[in-house]
């Protein structure tokens, strides 16, 4: 099976897990709010959990096995912006054009859900995305933070550029889906009780 799609699955099944604590936090903020809640708002920060707990399940999982920690010691990264274009030149593979394109799809979610459901402004949830992506390879060229001797996935500053990119085309979608849905269910509450 695909590693990505693993991850997915994994991400998935954590979700489910730790979805039963949520429901009792929800029921807290509900009470908090005088029994409303706002089920668009719910709805998508529910998907945001879940997004997030797969972007650490697929970034940063598997972990590196015995056989691999032992031959690992340095920390070794990718520093020169844009050499993916060379990458790509060099390679004329369609393998190198995805590779980008996934790191601009890894954030969109990212940016379409700050956006459309918390209407965060668009240079925060840029700068966000920015620290988002940044923590992310940071962890892979640190070999998660110091815990292992070297890095275990590649640092990548394009990917840093291309998925701060894709927080920023999240926040466009985002602002084009928000003209399309009526204020009727945006503004809506579901009063409780």
């Amino acid at each position: 099976m695909n590693i990505w799609v693993e991850s997915l699955i994994n991400g998935f099944e954590l979700y489910l897990k730790v979805l039963p604590l949520m429901i009792i936090i929800l029921a807290f903020i509900i009470f908090a709010k005088k029994n409303s809640i706002r089920p668009l708002y719910f709805i998508g920060t529910q998907c945001l959990i879940l997004y997030l707990i797969c972007l650490v399940e697929v970034v940063l999982f598997p972990l590196p096995t015995a056989d691999k920690i032992a031959s690992m010691n340095s920390y070794e990264g990718q520093f020169i912006p844009f050499n993916f274009v060379l990458d790509i030149a060099r390679d004329k593979s369609l393998g190198s054009v995805l590779q980008v394109m996934m790191n601009i799809l890894m954030t969109v979610p990212f940016g379409f859900f700050f956006k459309f459901f918390l209407n965060i402004k668009r240079r925060n949830i840029i700068l966000l995305t920015f620290l988002l992506s940044l923590s992310i390879e940071l962890a892979q060229l640190t070999g998660l933070f110091f815990t292992y001797p070297g890095s275990y996935r590649l640092f990548d500053v394009d990917d840093l550029i291309m998925n701060t990119l894709g927080g920023f085309l999240g926040t466009v979608l985002a602002n084009n889906v928000n003209e399309l849905v009526p204020d009727f269910y945006k503004n809506r509450s579901i009063r409780i009780g």
